[in-house]
Order: C-alpha cells, then sequence, then structure tokens
C-alpha cells in the first residue's frame, strides 16, 4: 500500500501536471493542505522548473479543487431554506452579493479554512464564474509566496 507522502512525491515527477493534480486533491480536502503547501514550496525550490508556469498550473488546480466545498454549500443550501437557521443563509447572501469576491480571495490567500468560504458561497449561490476567480486571484497570490520563498530558501542555502 502506497502512502500518501508517496503519492504526492511521485506526483511532483510529473512536473506541471503534477503539480496541477497536487494542488487540486490538496484544497479538496482539509486533510492534505499540510502536504499540498510544503511540496509546492519544495517544488519552488527546485531550479528545473518555470515558476511562473509552476504558479499558474498550481493556482489553476488549487481553484478547481475548491470547487468541491462550493459544491457541498450549493447541494446544502436547499436544505437550510427549511431549517430555523435560515436567517443566517439570507444574511451569508446578501454579504457575497456585496463583497464576495473580497472574502473569497482573502479567505484563499491566507492559510485560513476556505472550504469554510466555499461552502458558504455555494450555499449563497454565488456566481461560478466569480467565485473561481476570486479563488484564482487569492492562490496566486498564494503560490507565488510559496514558490518565491522555496526559491529563495534553497538560494540562500545552496549558493
Amino acid at each position: 500500500m502506497i502512502s500518501i507522502y508517496e503519492w504526492y512525491s511521485n506526483l511532483t515527477n510529473l512536473g506541471y501536471i503534477g503539480i496541477f493534480i497536487i494542488s487540486l486533491f490538496g484544497t479538496s480536502s482539509i486533510f492534505f493542505n499540510a502536504a499540498y503547501y510544503s511540496l509546492v514550496y519544495a517544488m519552488g525550490a527546485t531550479p528545473i522548473y518555470n515558476r511562473i508556469i509552476l504558479i499558474v498550473s498550481s493556482s489553476m488546480g488549487a481553484s478547481f479543487g475548491d470547487f468541491v466545498s462550493y459544491a457541498v454549500g450549493y447541494g446544502a443550501s436547499k436544505l437550510i431554506v427549511k431549517t430555523k437557521y435560515f436567517k443566517y443563509f439570507e444574511f451569508a447572501e446578501k454579504w457575497f452579493k456585496k463583497n464576495g469576491f473580497m472574502t473569497i480571495v482573502f479567505f484563499t490567500l491566507t492559510p485560513l479554512p476556505d472550504d469554510i468560504v466555499g461552502i458558504v458561497a455555494g450555499s449563497a449561490h454565488y456566481k461560478k464564474i466569480m467565485f473561481y476567480l476570486a479563488c484564482f486571484t487569492g492562490k496566486f497570490v498564494q503560490t507565488a509566496l510559496l514558490i518565491y520563498a522555496g526559491k529563495y530558501t534553497y538560494d540562500y542555502l545552496f549558493r
């Protein structure tokens, strides 16, 4: 039986497609985020890859992975209407109409659990394209910071 760490390590050999898949699975679940961040950081330290393409590949994969939480919220929205929590649902819906994009960018940029904001955005029926663009924006900046931190750490230690 192959461990998750070995599976992730094997994916890094695939290069840009590997980082896309790692980011996709890393953001699809709360459990794998630590491995996702550390592997993105490590691939940034690898001098054989173009870092801009790594950033775009990882950001695209991570943004698609966030749609899992969005889908959960979207599906649960029909159930929320029939509960005592409907007033919170209405509040979230109003909030996302006014501040949704920046809220999603903030949560995806920081290590805060962006799965929560994905569930809320889905339950509020926030536009899918806007959700993806906000996720991509936040993940792009976050991934750029991780990859360049890996690069500069490698440069400092080994050059």
